[in-house]
């Protein structure tokens, strides 16, 4: 994969969360849920908290209540992925 890819990647997603663009696949998108985080938040709290970069979110549903699925690549080349609650910004254990 080219390095040039992955921030090419995650400036679109940042540049559609800020725009308040629908830009996370999710089977619960027509669904009104509490999220006082965006995914663009949702990744930067994954990332300052697991390290990595983020390579992926999509929302999701974790114990009844909406969350992102934050996909972060390690140094190590290892893919992490973690759960942030969309409600607190909180990582989901």
């Amino acid at each position: 994969m080219a390095k040039w890819l992955i921030p090419v990647f995650l400036a679109a997603v940042v540049i559609n969360a800020q725009a308040g663009a629908p830009n996370i696949s999710s089977p619960y998108a027509g669904e009104q849920a509490y999220c006082a985080i965006n995914a663009a938040q949702a990744g930067k709290i994954a990332s300052k908290t697991f390290g990595g970069k983020v390579i992926d979110i999509k929302r999701v549903q974790a114990k009844g209540k909406p969350a992102y699925r934050v996909k972060l690549l390690q140094k190590s080349g290892r893919i992490h992925s973690v759960l942030i609650d969309a409600a607190s910004g909180r990582p989901i254990k």
